[in-house]
């Protein structure tokens, strides 16, 4: 069993809907609704990029961290889904080339709390 630890820097961002459009052509397209998107999915990849690739099935766990406001409405970050921003997280270990596939993690953990931003993974080959 491997077990790799990370640490994301920055913002954790959410991956939501696909918004439709039309071109000027007439064909269709879609775009990720939130635009921080790509870049968070680009930085997780970016930190796993040159690990060696780990063999399935995969335990995960990831705590996205995010900055207290000053007069929080909650004890606990209400903002983003916690669903939406495991999906992102999970689409860049599998970019980098940390996981073969994330239809292979047999148990995923997932945490909103506040902290120093950024995001604290760990993922565990259970080969």
């Amino acid at each position: 069993m491997r077990t790799v630890h990370l640490i994301i820097p920055g913002e954790p961002a959410p991956k939501g809907s696909r918004v439709a459009g039309v071109r000027k052509n007439g064909s269709l397209f879609t775009r990720p609704a939130n635009p921080r998107e790509k870049a968070y999915t680009a930085s997780v990849a970016a930190v796993v990029a040159g690990l060696t690739q780990l063999e399935p099935p995969y335990d995960v766990e990831v705590r996205f961290r995010f900055e207290s406001p000053q007069k929080p409405k909650y004890k606990y970050p209400s903002r983003s889904d916690v669903d939406k921003l495991a999906r992102c997280c999970l689409d860049g270990l599998v970019d980098g080339g940390l996981l073969v596939d994330d239809r292979h993690i047999t148990r995923l953990v997932a945490i909103k709390e506040y902290g120093t931003e950024g995001t604290v993974v760990l993922v565990r080959s259970l080969a």
